[in-house]
């Protein structure tokens, strides 16, 4: 199910962080928008910024996000449902999953209390 890392995030409102990690660690900028920034990296591993604004939402105040990439989210999240997985929001596994432009994406909570989710890329003309 799982096919490796996707992306790892840091949730801030701080849009001067993705410069910070650029000119001082030289990770370069791809695609970036206002609510987004990824850094490019060259092995094909992910690392970019979820620019959140205020009240933030549950998953939001956890810092740091791992998404692990899955070639079929829908299946995923079946799988995850039925080994008793909660998901965000409102654990509710049907409305779990979100388009976030390139990607599809769906956040789980592990038995602690820690958010990770699950992303698969979109065929996408560009």
């Amino acid at each position: 199910m799982i096919k490796g890392i996707d992306v790892t995030y840091i949730h801030t409102s701080n849009k001067e962080l993705a410069d910070w990690y650029h000119e001082t660690l030289g990770l370069e900028k791809a695609y970036g928008d206002d609510h987004w920034q990824s850094m490019v990296m060259g092995d094909g591993s992910g690392f970019g910024f979820d620019f959140i604004g205020y009240p933030s939402s549950t998953v939001q105040r956890q810092p740091i996000m791992i998404s692990f990439k899955v070639d079929d989210i829908e299946k995923a999240v079946e799988e995850l449902k039925n080994k008793g997985v909660r998901f965000y929001p409102d654990n509710d596994p049907e409305k779990s999953i979100f388009d976030v432009g390139p990607k599809l994406v769906a956040t789980c909570e592990d038995p602690d209390g820690n958010f990770f989710q699950l992303s698969q890329a979109k065929d996408m003309d560009w």
